[in-house]
């Protein structure tokens, strides 16, 4: 049985989701009045579409990138409690 088909890789997953909207949310806020363009991966990292970009959104993207690749890597126990109820309550 492979893990996302049990309860809990289906929560987990449901988790990692929940978690990387945030981010996403984040990342809206922190680029918000800058002028640019960026590309989204299938893995939810980003790119910038032009090189000549400003140093700050590069960071911007690093961080969001390194905080993405993070999430992968999560078990239910990383996860805060608040977004464990979050799920449960969303769910019922």
């Amino acid at each position: 049985m492979k893990r996302n088909e049990t309860k809990s890789g289906r929560k987990l997953e449901q988790l990692k989701k929940l978690r990387i909207q945030k981010y996403e949310k984040e990342l809206d806020l922190a680029l918000k009045g800058y002028d640019h363009l960026i590309h989204y991966k299938d893995d939810c990292t980003i790119s910038a579409k032009d090189e000549r970009i400003d140093d700050n959104i590069r960071t911007i993207i690093l961080k969001h990138n390194y905080k993405v690749q993070q999430v992968s890597k999560m078990f239910v126990k990383d996860f805060t409690p608040e977004e464990r109820l979050e799920l449960e309550n969303g769910s019922n």
